[in-house]
């Protein structure tokens, strides 16, 4: 191509030069020496309109591949992230009949002061693609003590939080903090800084490690701040008519609680069955934007116990019991998309 470029360059007078300039007698076939011998021979060179056939038939193919390898390089992308949130869904499902337990440790979404979560406090760095107060895709909710035994007893109890009283490595000691890092900018402003080593991947990672988190997992209670799944339940495969409801103190539905999948979490724990070795990154958000993916647990506060009537192979609801139950229900990325709205992006029906 660089031979190319330099030929395209020249006036005619050079081409014919350069043209002049080679030596028949080294050509050994017998018909391109012809050839040579044929083109030099002509007095005239290359004319005008020939050079601008040529670049124009350069130009068509250039064009021509540079959007094919743009199209190329927008549905690997997308392939990419179906086939880690196809991986991630595996991964939880086989830690879980290897561990008898789902993984525990998953990222809150939420920041904190001195480790503890007091209150509404959702992480300043999620996408607003992914939450918005009143809408999008997630929203904040609370912690009711069914929900909690339900995800306790699957093995579900700690999460990891941003302390905005943490002091990363490279600032002055009680100088700065994660929430007073730069000009009183926040989280998203140590971030886009360049003041230490925090990124939106370990942000939730303990100042040691480079990040903001709390030095302890934070074991929730009772009130605790939590996520849930805000859209079309139907998104995320859930069946036509099932009772699930997204911000809400209601206690006898289906809550979708949404946990971001950090590194922290022991679905990557090289001590446990099962556990996978990389924690995927979503790359489609803003730089100093939350960019891990997002587990969906389908955590009913009242366990209905079904049993079979009268009527052989018809079920009816028997009893119900406190605690419930909770079930890994799905993958999302870091904007809210699904991973059949991600396979539209694939097959090049909606954009990235």
């Amino acid at each position: 191509m660089t031979m190319l470029s330099k030929l395209l360059a020249m006036s005619r007078s050079e081409l014919k030069n350069k043209l002049q300039a080679v030596d028949t007698a080294a050509v050994k076939d017998r018909g391109l020496r012809r050839k040579f011998e044929k083109i030099r021979a002509k007095q005239g060179g290359f004319t005008l309109l020939e050079l601008l056939v040529v670049v124009l038939i350069l130009a068509a193919i250039s064009g021509t591949a540079t959007i094919m390898l743009q199209d190329t390089d927008r549905k690997n992308a997308a392939g990419a992230h179906v086939a880690m949130m196809d991986e991630l869904s595996k991964g939880i499902q086989t830690f879980r009949v290897l561990n008898n337990a789902y993984p525990d440790v998953w990222d809150s979404l939420f920041a904190s002061s001195g480790g503890v979560l007091t209150g509404a406090n959702p992480l300043a760095i999620i996408s607003t693609d992914l939450f918005e107060t009143g809408g999008a895709n997630l929203d904040e909710d609370v912690f009711v003590a069914d929900d909690i035994k339900a995800l306790n007893t699957v093995g579900i109890r700690r999460v990891r939080v941003v302390d905005t009283d943490a002091e990363p490595e490279g600032f002055a000691t009680g100088v700065r903090t994660c929430e007073n890092s730069r000009d009183d900018d926040g989280i998203g402003g140590l971030i886009r800084s360049k003041l230490t080593d925090v990124t939106a991947q370990n942000i939730f990672r303990v100042a040691t490690a480079n990040g903001c988190g709390a030095e302890n997992n934070v074991q929730f209670a009772n009130g605790d701040p939590v996520m849930v799944w805000a859209g079309d339940p139907q998104r995320v495969g859930v069946p036509i008519g099932a009772s699930v409801y997204g911000s809400s103190s209601a206690t006898n539905e289906n809550k979708l609680i949404a946990f971001g999948i950090g590194p922290d979490s022991t679905l990557f724990s090289p001590s446990q069955l099962g556990s996978m070795s990389n924690t995927p990154v979503y790359r489609h958000v803003a730089a100093d934007e939350y960019n891990r993916f997002i587990v969906l647990f389908n955590v009913n506060p009242t366990k209905v116990i079904m049993a079979e009537t009268a009527t052989p192979g018809v079920f009816a609801e028997d009893e119900q019991s406190a605690g419930g139950q909770a079930i890994f229900q799905a993958i999302i990325d870091g904007a809210g998309d699904t991973k059949d709205e991600e396979l539209g992006e694939l097959d090049g029906m909606r954009p990235t």
